[in-house]
């Protein structure tokens, strides 16, 4: 008989249960003295109420690494029950015990029957550390064994085997009384340490950290192809930064670009392939979330697919608006553009000149190396880390189709510069960097005349990228928690983001389109852990590195 997924989740989910309601049981009998329960549940050993408690909280963490589907806390369970059911089988029983049996059977049955379930990868550094510090901690039990070997062999006055004085050490370990009366302070040492590790061994195991994955260079050379062809989201080119992981279609042709953070899966832009196959790669991505047990959220989407979206099972909400320029008719006359007008002025009248660099026809070593000083200063002046994920790098290590303009003053020195990347039909903004000494106007210059040689060219457009958070509201569709949540972050956290800020420098160049930006998500709505891995993944330093931001502008402006 073929098991439907219901049941399959209803066999896994009792299975967790059951690993639960162990936890819970040993918990409370750490704080009730319960000679029955203690003797149903271990009556194998002697085990102090630190140690019960601490056992029962690896028990939770456990079954919510179940939950969350995770391969390592699959193995943790089945080990754990395997000893239990053992430690079970080989002493004697009564009724009780023998419904613990039947309990600890069945989830060790239902685990090993559905293992093809857990497929989500721990860290492997973590994995590693934590391999590390378990031979550690055998090390110790070992040494501290070959110890009590050597004290209990002293004063029995007879050879006390080894294997005798190992159980003693776990015995102690779990709570009995130790065998160095003289020295109490190193057997809590011993006790603590060998906890805590184990403890710890247990968190890095479980633990999914952020996950970035090195492309090949066979696969970035097909993706590129994919987003010179396909891409119509501004952002596609960014799915060739090597800190993408790619998604590439089975049984059609495109690519998604992502990360892992945790137990949720970013995505970078819209799914890069030909709008009739948009609906099969978007649910083979689905299909690969789901079966690792992954939450999943697209940033920077566009409109052009939402009702796709919808259809498969996705909710959205505006996250901000991206500055289109159409680059036939964009000029600096009119009283919009006054303000833009007498920036680029002010940088022409300082004597600032703008060049392309084209490093693909001829490298110029020397040119590189003033980009890279102007970028460090530009670093040092930043409140914050350097964001990655949704912005890209300066990238003349490989150059590919970005476009370099540069700006130089009076002096022969850059004094600025903007790194172009294409998309469908046009080419974005997205690195803009100048010195700290650079004349007023010099970005705007160079974003200008960028502009200019591709519509000489005959680009059609132009993009300065989104402006995050900005004018979230959607007319004629009701304002979500959300939606409120993410309009209080534009209004009142701009010293840790400015937001805010951003979408002003945007609005002074005069967009032909504000075209809308959306957050899409796997579910109704828009998770915490969603929200964290989004932050996470373009600043690995977390609130901590906005923070750090925050504070630094306090003490600037102060």
């Amino acid at each position: 008989m073929k098991i439907t997924k219901k049941f399959q989740e209803y066999i896994l989910n009792s299975a967790i249960l059951i690993v639960i309601a162990t936890a819970v049981m040993i918990f409370a009998a750490s704080f009730f003295k319960l000679p029955h329960l203690d003797h149903l549940l271990y009556h194998y050993i002697e085990i102090s109420r630190f140690v019960q408690r601490l056992i029962s909280l690896i028990l939770l963490a456990v079954a919510w690494n179940l939950y969350l589907r995770k391969r390592s806390a699959w193995l943790l369970s089945v080990i754990i029950l395997a000893v239990s059911l053992f430690l079970h089988f080989v002493l004697h029983h009564h009724m009780m015990n023998t419904i613990i049996i039947i309990c600890e059977a069945y989830a060790l049955l239902a685990l090993l029957a559905c293992q093809d379930c857990f497929k989500r990868p721990s860290d492997k550094r973590s994995v590693l550390r934590a391999t590390v510090l378990a031979l550690v901690i055998v090390a110790v039990v070992f040494f501290n064994a070959v110890l009590i070997h050597a004290n209990l062999s002293a004063h029995a006055g007879q050879q006390i085997s080894f294997a005798e004085s190992l159980s003693t050490t776990v015995n102690v370990l779990f709570g009995a009384d130790g065998v160095f009366p003289d020295r109490p302070g190193y057997e809590w040492f011993i006790f603590g340490f060998v906890w805590l590790s184990v403890a710890g061994c247990m968190l890095m195991v479980l633990r999914s950290a952020l996950h970035r994955s090195s492309m090949t260079p066979a696969e970035k050379a097909r993706a590129r192809e994919l987003v010179k062809k396909y891409g119509q989201n501004s952002t596609s080119y960014l799915v060739l930064e090597n800190d993408k992981t790619l998604f590439f279609g089975k049984d059609v042709e495109g690519v998604i670009g992502y990360g892992i953070v945790g137990g949720v899966v970013v995505a970078l832009g819209d799914p890069v392939c030909a709008a009739e196959d948009f609906t099969c790669l978007l649910s083979e991505f689905k299909a690969f979330c789901l079966a690792h047990s992954y939450q999943c959220v697209f940033m920077s989407t566009t409109d052009a697919f939402l009702e796709v979206y919808t259809l498969l099972g996705y909710g959205h909400v505006k996250c901000g608006e991206e500055a289109r320029f159409a680059l036939d008719d964009y000029q600096l006359a009119g009283g919009k553009m006054a303000k833009l007008r007498a920036q680029i002025n002010h940088a022409n009248k300082a004597g600032l000149t703008t060049f392309e660099y084209k490093p693909n026809e001829q490298r110029d070593s020397a040119l590189e190396k003033e980009i890279a000083a102007v970028s460090e200063q530009w670093m040092q002046g930043k409140k914050s880390g350097e964001l990655g994920f949704t912005v890209g790098g300066i990238g003349l290590e490989e150059p590919m189709d970005r476009r370099y303009f540069y700006a130089r003053d009076e002096q022969g020195q850059v004094a600025a510069f903007n790194v172009f990347t294409p998309f469908t039909g046009g080419y974005m903004a997205d690195v803009t960097r100048r010195a700290t000494d650079a004349p007023g106007g010099a970005t705007e210059k160079l974003t200008y005349d960028g502009f200019m040689v591709f519509r000489d060219e005959g680009i059609r457009w132009g993009s300065m990228g989104l402006a995050p958070l900005a004018n979230v509201r959607e007319e004629g569709i009701k304002d979500s928690t959300t939606v409120k949540l993410l309009e209080f972050i534009y209004e009142k956290c701009n010293g840790f983001y400015g937001f805010r800020d951003l979408h002003h420098a945007k609005e002074k160049y005069s967009p032909t389109v504000w075209a809308p930006g959306y957050f899409v998500f796997s579910g109704k709505s828009l998770t915490p852990q969603m929200a964290y891995a989004m932050i996470t993944i373009q600043n690995p330093g977390g609130m901590k590195d906005y923070l750090r931001g925050f504070f630094k502008r306090k003490h600037h402006e102060a």
